[in-house]
């Protein structure tokens, strides 16, 4: 549920603020600016509704040290009905829009609803356009598995073939796919994503060929579809195993021919566009069970990559970690610089069937959660993750084989199995490794040579042969 701010020094108003808007939203009051901005420290605010004339700081004060201390957050100004060049002045200092009193509680609520879209869209065209600036650079990690992915998606950037990214929902297909866009010589032109799971069955034709006027009920007028709107560009068709078969027709014929028709014209029209597409199906099977044609198969599948989960990348968990950390930290108005090795170890033990947006999700929860902690450690994770506030000789019984051994030793024979996993787990790159164990490289490199632990993978065994 989204968090309002309303301030207002008339009780009465506050409390027609919470009567109206307390069911949709999550609504905070304070009787003053300095009283507000208690608040901002303390929780994460989506919106302030914000009145003009209040005796310790009038609205415009409030805004220019909101924009001071660096709040983003969106505000609408509330003023008296003869103050609208007060309302302009505030809109100037920074605010979103402004409501004349008094007003319409449905006004009130649609205001709140188009300021919260156009900051929610605001945002994501931020992050990517950030993202597609870097490129390849936007995909946070260095494992092996990642590694051979961009590999190939190198390869993609510089051929403008059609490209299949394959892999588990949550991986990430769509950031490479952009990073293929954007690291090729379409850069400039338009980067399309169409959502083939999210559209309805009977509007699929419509949405990706465009329609003529009266070409069915309620084609009130032509409309371009998104291949003519990615002309010169990128076409994104992202979980293209839920197009439904008649539609699959209609795109073989765009990839082999170069053209197409829109619903209710005979005329073809010529577009370059270049395809990428991406499923968490697999499409052989589909093809068995007759929902994908197996001719549309071949045409998509010039070149595949898949997307690695990340329960096989797990060394890349702290680096995305704090990007995410980075990226959310003062959205939500949080303290914390960084995730402690313990609290790392946490993450790393869990799965991820959701990937890395489940991480993202996981890490913004985290931050709202533990607005005042500097470090998030172990405990704070245990309403998402309960091992992580259990203590520590709860969690995991002591082995047998240790337990019979002098402290010291028992020590040294534990310290040695974490050091060869995570060695394992990172490919034997020390600096990864000492990461994942949350120590520096320098301690490691001591350890192992304490330990005689071999800086090499061992030889592979050789298979014996009878004679």
């Amino acid at each position: 549920m989204q968090t309002i701010l309303a301030i207002d020094d008339e009780p009465s108003v506050r409390d027609v603020y919470h009567a109206v808007l307390g069911r949709r939203f999550h609504v905070i009051v304070a009787g003053g600016g300095q009283e507000g901005f208690e608040f901002l420290k303390n929780e994460h605010v989506d919106i302030i509704i914000l009145d003009h004339m209040m005796p310790e700081m009038t609205g415009l004060q409030f805004l220019e040290r909101l924009r001071k201390e660096g709040y983003a957050t969106p505000v609408i100004v509330v003023t008296a009905l003869n103050s609208v060049p007060v309302a302009v002045d505030a809109i100037k200092a920074g605010a979103r829009d402004y409501l004349i009193k008094p007003f319409d509680v449905d006004e009130l609520i649609i205001l709140i609803e188009r300021v919260l879209d156009e900051e929610r869209t605001r945002q994501e065209l931020t992050f990517l356009r950030e993202q597609e600036a870097r490129g390849f650079d936007s995909i946070i990690g260095a494992s092996g598995a990642l590694h051979e992915a961009i590999g190939f998606a190198r390869q993609a950037a510089e051929i403008d073939c059609t490209v299949l990214i394959t892999g588990e929902s949550g991986t990430g297909k769509d950031v490479l796919a952009r990073a293929i866009h954007s690291a090729g010589p379409r850069a400039d032109e338009p980067f399309v994503h169409v959502s083939c799971c999210t559209m309805p069955h009977n509007l699929v034709e419509s949405e990706l060929f465009g329609h003529e006027k009266g070409a069915f009920t309620g084609a009130n007028e032509r409309r371009h579809g998104k291949v003519q709107v990615a002309d010169g560009g990128t076409l994104f068709l992202d979980e293209i195993g839920e197009m439904p078969l008649e539609s699959q027709a209609k795109l073989l014929h765009l990839l082999q021919d170069g053209c197409f028709s829109p619903l209710g014209s005979a005329k073809p029209i010529d577009v370059d566009v270049r395809f990428i597409c991406a499923t968490n199906r697999n499409l052989k099977n589909a093809i068995a069970d007759g929902l994908f044609r197996e001719d549309l198969y071949y045409r998509i599948n010039v070149l595949p990559i898949e997307m690695p989960p990340l329960r096989d990348r797990r060394e890349d968990i702290p680096a995305l970690v704090n990007h995410f950390v980075a990226k959310y930290v003062n959205r939500v108005n949080a303290a914390a610089k960084e995730f402690s090795p313990g609290a790392l170890r946490e993450l790393n033990r869990y799965d991820w069937p959701g990937n890395v947006r489940e991480l993202e999700n996981t890490v913004q929860r985290i931050l709202i959660l533990n607005r005042d902690a500097e470090t998030i450690e172990p405990w704070h994770l245990k309403s998402m993750f309960p091992e992580a506030a259990r203590p520590v000789n709860e969690q995991e019984s002591v082995p047998d084989e240790l337990e019979r051994l002098p402290l010291e030793d028992a020590t040294a024979r534990l310290e040695e199995r974490l050091i060869r996993r995570a060695l394992e787990q990172s490919g034997y790159v020390q600096s990864k490794a000492a990461e994942q164990l949350g120590t520096t490289r320098r301690v490691l490199k001591y350890k192992m040579d304490q330990l005689n632990i071999s800086p090499e993978p061992p030889e592979p065994r050789q298979a014996s042969r009878s004679n």
